[in-house]
């Protein structure tokens, strides 16, 4: 999100544009629909505008969300693009073996606490870094990590992980 606040930056989405609904990865609900594949009251996640009714052209953005026992919060989270990422980030990229040392850097963001709960769950001695020492307290007390530091009051990323006991192989997801 951070990035699309500034109007000259490459990615692979455009700007915010002042006057404009922000638009973001959300779950809504279909109000009316020419598109035989999404009926009224259906329920679509996907990238839409974050305002009270978002006139959407490309369906293709969207999917339609069981009606099951399912928060609907996990639809843009663990079952969303962080899940996702994280996912294929951490068995198709890192693709570690059980027992391994894992460092996950933004631990505490979107798809690093996911990361490193993947970790975990697959075996892996797990090290996360965060910027503050209350997230660094969420990562060990909350996420189950088996280390975390603060990278903010870390000159030495090595010696943080030496600390660790990460002085190993070292995956960075």
């Amino acid at each position: 999100m951070r990035g699309r606040m500034r109007e000259n930056y490459d990615s692979y989405i455009p700007p915010f544009l002042p006057g404009q609904a922000i638009q973001g990865f959300g779950v809504s609900r279909v109000v009316d629909s020419d598109d035989p594949d999404f009926k009224p009251g259906d329920l679509v996640s996907g990238l839409t505008g974050w305002e009270e009714f978002s006139l959407m052209r490309k369906h293709e953005q969207l999917r339609r969300i069981q009606q099951d026992d399912i928060p609907l919060s996990y639809h843009v989270g663990l079952l969303g693009m962080p899940g996702f990422t994280a996912y294929a980030g951490f068995f198709e990229v890192c693709s570690p073996k059980i027992g391994e040392n894992v460092f996950v850097s933004a631990a505490s963001g979107a798809v690093g606490q996911l990361v490193g709960q993947l970790a975990k769950l697959h075996g892996c001695y797990v090290v996360g870094s965060a910027g503050t020492s209350q997230k660094v307290d969420i990562l060990k007390n909350k996420l189950g990590f088996d280390q975390a530091f603060n990278y903010k009051e870390e000159p030495d990323l090595n010696a943080a992980l030496k600390r660790s006991a990460l002085s190993n192989e070292v995956f960075k997801v």
